[in-house]
């Protein structure tokens, strides 16, 4: 995993990424979001960060933690889900790879002493140095939110591997992430042959949530539950991505668009179409990816 193939919030030039920081996504979570139907507006009027934190809450709360407990948020982006935690009294390392992350979560959640942050691979942290606290069983719990797909293959595997490290016997991993139906993953090639998914997000493939289970069983994990959150999480957010780009491809709607959320003014019309297509990619995508809540133990001997 390097800093190239890890999407970016930042990216101000990706169409599909304009539109959605515009309406509000990326403010604080890096994440799809858990809808509820009654909050289906929400989405269309520019305020996904009530799903997105209901997507954090209900993940961390897979973990069981307890006060006092270390906690490893791995690829923990802006920091969210590690201020979530800590307060409730865990002590947090939030870890990612790009330091403008970093960066921004030192200085939102810099009031939290139960949090720190550190720029590091968490494919690969028993060689990040003895000053950070990544030795073997070094936490009780680790959490990954909506990034492992990111990592690859291989280091998805390396992930793994490196929770099982950290953790003490009796821990547990919560991996919050994007899945494919088939074990085949480079079906996707069929389903987004012009890569539009994938260069939005910098990723080749999702994993089979069948793989995830070998791999964990491999290492030594003990699979507790696999969560399919497909519908509330894919399908409802993609019905409001429908939305916006339904109103994208008409003057009109664009219009309307730029009228309610006025950073969208300078999008040309060929942007618009850009963010249509990747929209209607994504609709392709859906229908073989899944959204799954992975937990797994580390026995206790």
């Amino acid at each position: 995993m390097n800093s190239n193939t890890v999407a970016n919030a930042y990216d101000s030039s990706n169409p599909a990424l304009r539109v959605l920081r515009a309406f509000g996504w990326g403010n604080d979570i890096l994440c799809i979001g858990y809808c509820t139907i009654p909050t289906m507006p929400m989405l269309l009027l520019g305020r996904p960060g009530l799903q997105q934190r209901r997507l954090a809450v209900r993940s961390t709360r897979l973990l069981r933690f307890n006060p006092g407990d270390r906690v490893l948020d791995a690829a923990c982006g802006m920091g969210f889900t590690s201020d979530l935690m800590g307060r409730q009294g865990c002590v947090v390392t939030g870890v990612d790879l790009l330091p403008q992350h970093i960066q921004r979560a030192r200085e939102q959640y810099a009031r939290n002493a139960n949090v720190r942050f550190v720029t590091a691979d968490v494919t690969n942290l028993q060689e990040q140095g003895d000053c950070f606290p990544f030795g073997d069983a070094a936490f009780g719990k680790v959490h990954c939110l909506e990034a492992a797909f990111q990592f690859g293959p291989q280091g998805r595997r390396a992930f793994l591997q490196e929770a099982y490290r950290l953790l003490v016997p009796g821990g547990r991993l919560v991996l919050v992430d994007f899945v494919w139906r088939t074990e085949t993953p480079g079906e996707i090639d069929a389903v987004d042959p012009l890569r539009l998914v994938r260069d939005t997000w910098r990723f080749e493939e999702f994993e089979p949530v069948h793989r995830y289970r070998r791999l964990a069983l491999e290492i030594g994990f003990v699979p507790r539950a696999a969560l399919d959150w497909t519908g509330p999480v894919l399908d409802r957010s993609l019905r409001g991505l429908a939305a916006l780009a339904s109103c994208a491809r008409s003057p009109v709607g664009r219009a309307a668009l730029a009228c309610f959320r006025p950073s969208l003014r300078t999008v040309t019309a060929t942007q618009w179409e850009q963010f249509a297509a990747v929209a209607d990619a994504y609709a392709a995508v859906r229908r073989e990816t899944g959204y799954a809540a992975i937990v797994l133990d580390k026995p206790t001997q």
